[in-house]
Parts: structure tokens; C-alpha cells; sequence
């Protein structure tokens, strides 16, 4: 699944397996699109990235749609050609969702965080963040 260079993901796989073990994923057709942000051009981790959104559609029976990536690209830029097009695609369909592995992949600053979101709340975007969704299920 995802390579042994990112112990991080490893650990987000292990929690994900520990939770679809306990709720068996009833396939649905729900679409969702996953976003990816590295401020590095470190294609192997953005590889990962997807790896563990692909799954984690998998384990919730949910159809990934499409990753949206903004590689290389630093966290104080607000202009974001991958975070544009997931904002695109998910005024086209009302009832999907965007899903990020955590919220670093979203913001780099405050005032980023602020104006990202605003554009989330005007486009109606639905988000799911897997770290916070984990944490939920194990505490």
C-alpha cells in the first residue's frame, strides 16, 4: 500500500484497517474527490497520499472520482491550480465530497485557513478529513 518512507501513513493504515475491521464498508455511490498539497515536489508522498485515499474509499465503499494535486506549490499561496479544479468539480455535483488525508494538506497559514474555507462555505463543498475521522473512531 503506502511505501515504509512515510511511518505517518503507515500508522493512518493501521487505524484505518483497525476501523474497517470493526464497520464493514456496504458499497454505496457516493463520489468523493480526494486533494493532495506538498509544498516539496516529492512525487513518492504524493504517490502515498493517493494510495491511502484510494483505500480509505475502499474500506467506506465510497467511488473516487479523482485526486486533485497541488505539488510543489508553497502553503502561503492561496492560488492553487489542484485546490481550483476539486473546487470545480464539486459545484458540479452537490452531494460529493472532498477528502483530505489531514489538514496540513489544506492550510499553510491562518489567514489561508480562512480564505480557503470561505471558498469551501460558498461552493457548499461537503470535506472529510481522515486523521480527524480516525481520532473520532479510536477515542
Amino acid at each position: 500500500m503506502t511505501s515504509d518512507a512515510f511511518p505517518e501513513h503507515q500508522e493512518l493504515c493501521t487505524r484505518l484497517l483497525a476501523k474497517a475491521a470493526t464497520e464493514p464498508a456496504t458499497p454505496t455511490n457516493q463520489v468523493v474527490y480526494g486533494y493532495i498539497h506538498h509544498t516539496r515536489r516529492n512525487t513518492a508522498y504524493l504517490a502515498a497520499c493517493a494510495d491511502l485515499l484510494e483505500w480509505w474509499c475502499l474500506s467506506e465503499g465510497w467511488h473516487l472520482g479523482a485526486v486533485f494535486r497541488d505539488r510543489g506549490v508553497p502553503g502561503s499561496t492561496l492560488i492553487r491550480p489542484g485546490f481550483t479544479g476539486l473546487m470545480d468539480v464539486l459545484q458540479l455535483n452537490q452531494n460529493a465530497y472532498a477528502l483530505v488525508i489531514e489538514t496540513n494538506h489544506l492550510f499553510g497559514t491562518k489567514s489561508i485557513a480562512t480564505r480557503l474555507t470561505s471558498v469551501n462555505h460558498r461552493t457548499g463543498a461537503k470535506l472529510r478529513i481522515l486523521t480527524d475521522e480516525l481520532t473520532e473512531v479510536i477515542s
